[in-house]
């Protein structure tokens, strides 16, 4: 008899059995400054490394909010567009409202209609980086003291919150470590370990809840695990190759073939497997304990996503390279519908398709960095022009200084711990100084060409006249990263009706590894201004704006990925063997047995057997002495 199909109510049934272990007195912190008369502080900044529990211990402290006749709104940063617009869209559904395109005092009116006191979480956080400086200076300021907020996330509060006097006063940081071995041993009694399961499991995981976790699933499998001591992800590596490992051959290609993914539905996955049928392939990954199911559709807890992604692209590259096709070929189509459902999470998927870690980290920042991008004030002056006269001649650094003087609003700075690091100009084109085009042959060059190839009408134009960081001038540094971060904000806000960015730069040659695998190109030759060679460039968006440049970016890699697998052949040269496997081979040749291999690698002994397993097929041998002979004739190991 088949088991019946699983409900949602069985997942809730579930977690609900499977409750909160520890955190006792960073849940108390919470939901007392939650619910406390009065409230001491008005923002909370919850943060840790991934799998540490951020996202459980939110959403148990809301419950236990709502318990107290408080209203508690969730946001999770992975279901929300970066932009200023797209925050307040979201904001205003959790309210209850379904207005289209609701303003700020739309929203702060709707908050302040809530007769009781509010707890707002950001869950994910590191995925709003974009919007960090918006929400401290625009959107928190203006909600009514009758809401806490709770920032949770990988990131620690960035400086420009610590530096606020104002700020300073009224957030609290909240960094989540290990739980305690009572702590740790409750969580796996309750996931079902008996006592010496549970005490063996908890010395190598260490409190880490994430490990925990998988060791519980790990456990139901293989009930003698055992692992040795070592560094977290290494741990977490084994205790991920003990879970899958065990997992029926369907299960785990279904799981390989969603790690490529950022999310799962149904219609994704058939995608993916190429099956017009996938429900029990979905319904049998949902039930993994590291899969949790959104309003997007399934998500693999992101560092197991990555570890399964990146181990699989090393182990099967063809594969990885087959499923991250599949993925891009169903995103395309759905975005190129005239109105897709959810414009947003078409875009999210494309780029996290997207392996160019510049334009990845631009779209989606790993990090809060140490620098602030925040609109230019007057006192910014001194700091600007000093930036300018250490990098640019005179002439150049009287230009920016006419800039500054006639569109001071379109310059923003990059603020950190020691002042303004890095300047901005960014500006649509249509707000240009007329008075600047006369002054500036770089303006009169991107004038000239935007008569020469008009834009689409009605479509929108970027400029970015000039960044300079303090210590490293338009070459890349967080204070210069932090600022381009600023413009992928602009892409956002201004699609779909963003068509092209013009910009300018010094040093062409120095910046092409960046900005030509961006679709960058130059405008005419260089212009000479103060003995400097500056060359006007452009970026065409095409057809589809921001997204359509997305959709092209992303099958451009796909085809170098693809393009990059070499054919298999009868030895290693010529057989298709990956890096690692090369690796494997070498160390195998050595006569080391696949646990040395693990030792020496910092990898899981099953993994190097999975290892192992390819390359005997690829270079069809089989054993290791056969497989030694061809590493020591293609001088890939020495003689023995």
């Amino acid at each position: 008899m088949t088991e019946p199909a699983r409900t949602i109510a069985d997942r809730i049934e579930e977690a609900a059995g499977r409750g909160f272990a520890g955190r006792h007195q960073e849940l108390e912190f919470l939901v007392g400054a939650a619910c406390a008369p009065g409230r001491p502080f008005v923002l909370a900044f919850v943060h840790g490394p991934g799998g540490i529990g951020k996202s459980r211990l939110v959403t148990t402290a809301l419950s236990r909010v709502v318990e107290r006749g408080a209203r508690a709104l969730l946001l999770d940063g992975r279901e929300i567009e970066p932009t200023p617009d797209g925050f307040l869209q979201a904001l205003a559904r959790a309210l209850g409202s379904s207005e289209p395109d609701p303003d700020i005092a739309r929203v702060v009116a709707l908050v302040r209609a809530e007769p009781r006191p509010v707890a707002l979480a950001l869950d994910t956080y590191e995925r709003l980086g974009l919007l960090d400086t918006w929400l401290r200076q625009t959107l928190m300021p203006a909600l009514p003291d009758s809401v806490m907020v709770i920032l949770a996330g990988r990131d620690a509060p960035g400086a420009a919150w610590l530096a606020s006097p104002g700020w300073a006063g009224l957030m609290r940081d909240l960094a989540l470590s290990p739980l305690d071995q009572a702590e740790s041993l409750s969580m796996l009694r309750q996931r079902g370990l008996t006592e010496l399961q549970a005490a063996r499991v908890n010395r190598f995981a260490r409190g880490h809840p994430l490990a925990l976790e998988l060791a519980a699933g790990a456990v139901a499998v293989e009930p003698d695990l055992d692992i040795e001591f070592g560094p977290l992800p290494h741990v977490i590596g084994e205790l991920l190759d003990a879970l899958v490992g065990g997992l029926p051959a369907p299960l785990l290609e279904t799981l390989e073939a969603a790690s490529t993914s950022r999310r799962v539905t149904e219609p994704i996955l058939r995608s993916l497997l190429g099956r017009p049928s996938v429900r029990q392939e979905f319904d049998d990954l949902r039930r993994l304990p590291f899969v949790e199911r959104t309003p997007e559709g399934l998500v693999i807890h992101d560092v197991v996503r990555e570890t399964i992604a990146r181990e699989l692209a090393e182990r099967d590259p063809e594969a990885h390279a087959r499923y991250r096709r599949r993925a891009w070929s169903y995103f395309e189509i759905r975005a190129r519908r005239p109105v897709p459902e959810r414009l947003w999470d078409i875009t999210a998927d494309l780029i996290y398709l997207i392996q160019n870690p510049v334009l990845r980290s631009a779209c989606f920042p790993a990090g809060a960095g140490r620098e602030t991008v925040e609109r230019a004030e007057p006192r910014d002056g001194a700091a600007i022009r000093a930036i300018a006269d250490a990098h640019e001649s005179d002439e150049a650094a009287a230009l920016l200084e006419r800039w500054w003087e006639r569109q001071p609003e379109a310059f923003s700075v990059a603020r950190g711990p020691e002042g303004v690091g890095a300047v901005l100009h960014l500006a649509e084109f249509d707000g240009i100084d007329p008075a600047l085009f006369e002054l500036d042959p770089v303006a009169r060059a991107w004038r000239a060409h935007m008569a020469e190839v008009p834009p689409p009408p009605g479509d929108r134009t970027l400029t970015m006249r000039r960044w300079l960081g303090l210590e490293t001038g338009e070459m890349l540094s967080p204070a210069v990263g932090a600022c381009w971060l600023d413009v992928k904000r602009s892409y956002m806000q201004l699609r779909p009706r963003l068509s092209r960015l013009y910009s300018v730069m010094a040093d062409p040659q120095a910046l092409s590894p960046i900005f030509t695998p961006l679709g960058f190109a130059p405008i005419g030759d260089p212009i000479e201004i103060g003995g400097t060679r500056y060359q006007p460039v452009w970026l065409d968006f095409g057809e589809g704006s921001v997204d359509g440049w997305l959709r092209r970016l992303v099958g451009e890699e796909i085809d170098a990925q693809e393009a990059a697998l070499p054919t298999r052949g009868g030895h290693a040269e010529d057989a298709g063997l990956t890096g690692r496997e090369m690796e494997v081979l070498r160390l195998l040749a050595e006569g080391l047995s696949n646990r040395g291999i693990g030792q020496r690698l910092v990898i899981s002994e099953k993994t190097v057997g999975r290892h192992v397993s390819n390359l005997f097929c690829k270079l069809g041998v089989h054993n290791r002495a056969q497989a030694t002979r061809i590493a020591t004739e293609r001088g890939i190991a020495g003689p023995l």
